[in-house]
């Protein structure tokens, strides 16, 4: 499908046609003072200017708490929860935090069908925007993306000159989704397009080098090593909250004394009792412990096992930690 022009001023009319079918519209707004990807209702609320929002969209798809299941104490009487998904729009996605939905539709398609994230993801059509700003925290060109990647993507938008953008179809869902809304997708010519920005790469990463050294039963055992990197790790959770890919969740059963609720929960690999078994025992009893495993899953067991990224250099772990570990720092030192 050839290019076709998305008017700046469309919004609204788009935003209407999603809302106007009982669909869900989520943005990039300001939330607390910060931009963040939440549902909208009025384009005027919706931010243009942001390098990604301090969220990832991935609660869009997979919520940070969900009922999965309901109980009652009389006799065994538990029901499964049905999935609620909505057709969705995401608009004003970063190339890096599509990429990340390939990466946990992987782990959620794994080895069970989690109905809970794919009926969402189905329903979804992602709508990015390229980037032509960035900052010193962004290294999506170090893990093998762009500024303009369309991974992840149905439809990619690049900003022209002139405010408006040149809109592309990235697959089958984006083409059906730029025909059903051919009001708003023209095919009048888009002007120039704005030049995309390009993070600087790390020449010191080898991410192949990354996984061969995760992969060394010395490098691996080498409690100094880790002790040394993680030594500010103060295990908040706040990288993995805040990692489009992260993905652990808890199950627990939440209720009264007759009824109640099992939940599917947000986890993260950095608290310290993630590992705890019933017996007392937790074999990532130490931080460095704990920290060297998210660097396993991220450039190791999702590459390995997966065969999807672990990181999509978004750099919002680099940005939140209070304690400001740098992600690129290790990965320099583990290449």
């Amino acid at each position: 499908m050839a290019k076709t022009l998305f008017k700046k001023d469309s919004l609204a009319t788009l935003i209407k046609a999603v809302k106007k079918d009982n669909g869900v519209f989520v943005a990039p707004t300001l939330v607390a003072r910060q931009v963040s990807y939440k549902e909208v209702a009025d384009a005027a609320v919706v931010e243009t200017d942001y390098v990604v929002p301090q969220n990832s969209f991935k609660e869009v798809l997979f919520p940070q708490s969900e009922a999965i299941a309901t109980f009652k104490e009389a006799g065994s009487d538990m029901k499964g929860v049905e999935v609620q998904a909505k057709d969705t729009v995401v608009y004003g996605a970063r190339p890096c935090d599509a990429a990340s939905v390939a990466s946990l539709r992987s782990v959620f398609t794994w080895d069970f069908i989690d109905e809970f994230y794919t009926k969402r993801e189905d329903k979804a059509v992602v709508i990015t925007i390229a980037c032509t700003k960035g900052d010193s925290s962004c290294f999506c060109t170090s893990v093998g993306l762009a500024p303009d990647s369309t991974e992840g993507s149905d439809v990619l938008l690049r900003e022209t000159e002139d405010g408006d953008f040149s809109a592309e179809a990235v697959t089958d869902k984006g083409k059906e989704f730029i025909k059903a809304h051919k009001d708003v997708f023209t095919t009048g010519k888009a002007g120039k397009e704005k030049a995309i920005f390009e993070p600087v790469k790390l020449e010191n990463v080898n991410l192949d080098k990354v996984g061969e050294t995760l992969s060394d039963t010395a490098h691996y055992d080498n409690d100094k090593m880790w002790g040394d990197m993680a030594r500010k790790c103060i295990g908040c959770g706040a990288c993995t909250y805040s990692c489009p890919t992260c993905h652990c969740f808890d199950i627990v059963d939440e209720g009264t004394f007759f009824e109640g609720e099992r939940r599917k929960n947000w986890d993260a690999c950095q608290f310290d009792f993630f590992t705890l078994h019933a017996s007392g025992h937790n074999p990532r009893d130490t931080q460095h412990k704990r920290w060297r495993n998210r660097f396993m899953c991220k450039f190791k067991i999702y590459p390995g096992k997966f065969k999807t990224k672990g990181c999509v250099g978004c750099g919002r772990c680099i940005r939140v930690c209070p304690v400001r570990l740098d992600i690129t720092e290790v990965m320099e030192e583990l290449s």
